[in-house]
C-alpha cells in the first residue's frame, strides 16, 4: 500500500520544474494529483498519470481569486475532496538580482501578487474543502533566500514563512496543519546536470551536493503524513546545511 493511496493533492506551479516532479512523486505514492498552473499542463499530467492513479490538469492564475475558486470547484467535482495543497507556484527568475533601490514597480508587484497573495488565495479557498472531511495538509514553499532582505524574492518568501504560522494557528481545530519548506539550491530531475557552477553552489553546504526534487518531496511527504499530525506552523529548511555558520 502506498503512503498516499486515495488522497487528493493539488500542486500549484506543476507544469514544469520542481512542481512537475512533486506531482509525479505524489502520483507514484498513490495520490490523485491536480496539476495547477498558468501554463499548459498536458505533458506533466500525462507523466503523473503514467506514474499512478488518475490525475488532471487545471489552468489557474493564483493571483486571481475567481480562478482559484474554479480550481477548488473542479477538484471537488472530479474527486469529491481535497487532502493536500502544495503552494508551489512562485516567481523567482531575475528577482534576486534586481535589488530594491531600482526595483521596477511591475517586478515588485508581481512578486508579491504570486508568491504571497497567490499562496493566501489558495489556502483560503482550500480550507473549506478540507474542513468538510476534518483533514488537511497545507505546505507552503519558501526559500533559503528568505534570510535576505535585499530583493523582492527573499522578502516575499520571508512573508510566506511568517504567514505559515498565522495560517496554522487558525485552522488547527479543523484537523488541518500548515507547514513550510525552505529549499536550498536544488534541481528538478530534467535539469540536474545542467545547472552552472554546481561546485561553487554546494561549497558552503554541510552536505556537499546539490539538492534534488526528491530531497524536497521527502520532506513534504513527511509533513503530509499521519505521522506529522502534531506538527504545524513549522519551517523546515531542506538545504544541505547551507545556513549553518
Amino acid at each position: 500500500m502506498s503512503i498516499f493511496d486515495g488522497a487528493v493533492v493539488i500542486v500549484t506551479g506543476a507544469a514544469r520544474g520542481l512542481g512537475r516532479d512533486y506531482a509525479r512523486y505524489f502520483a507514484q505514492d498513490g495520490a490523485h494529483v491536480v496539476l495547477a498552473d498558468v501554463q499548459a499542463t498536458a505533458d506533466a499530467v500525462d507523466e503523473a498519470s503514467a506514474a499512478g492513479p488518475r490525475c488532471i490538469g487545471v489552468e489557474v492564475d493564483v493571483t486571481d481569486r475567481a480562478s482559484v475558486i474554479a480550481l477548488m470547484d473542479r477538484t471537488k467535482r472530479e474527486f469529491g475532496r481535497l487532502d493536500v495543497l502544495i503552494n508551489n507556484a512562485g516567481l523567482w527568475r531575475g528577482m534576486n538580482e534586481v535589488g530594491l533601490l531600482h526595483c521596477p514597480d511591475e517586478v515588485w508587484e508581481a512578486a508579491w501578487a504570486v508568491n504571497v497573495t497567490g499562496s493566501l488565495h489558495c489556502y483560503q479557498e482550500a480550507v473549506p474543502l478540507m474542513a468538510e472531511h476534518g483533514f488537511g495538509r497545507v505546505i507552503n514553499i519558501s526559500s533559503m533566500a528568505s534570510r535576505a532582505g535585499g530583493n523582492p524574492y527573499g522578502l516575499t518568501k520571508n512573508a510566506v514563512e511568517h504567514m505559515t504560522r498565522g495560517m496554522a494557528r487558525e485552522v488547527g481545530d479543523l484537523g488541518i496543519t500548515v507547514n513550510c519548506i525552505a529549499p536550498g539550491i536544488s534541481a528538478f530531475e530534467s535539469a540536474r546536470s545542467a545547472l552552472p557552477n554546481a561546485d561553487l553552489v554546494v561549497a558552503g553546504n554541510a552536505v556537499k551536493r546539490l539538492g534534488t526534487s526528491r530531497d524536497l518531496y521527502n520532506a513534504m511527504a513527511y509533513l503530509c503524513s499521519p505521522g506529522a499530525a502534531w506538527v504545524t506552523g513549522q519551517l523546515l529548511r531542506v538545504d544541505g546545511g547551507a545556513g549553518i555558520s
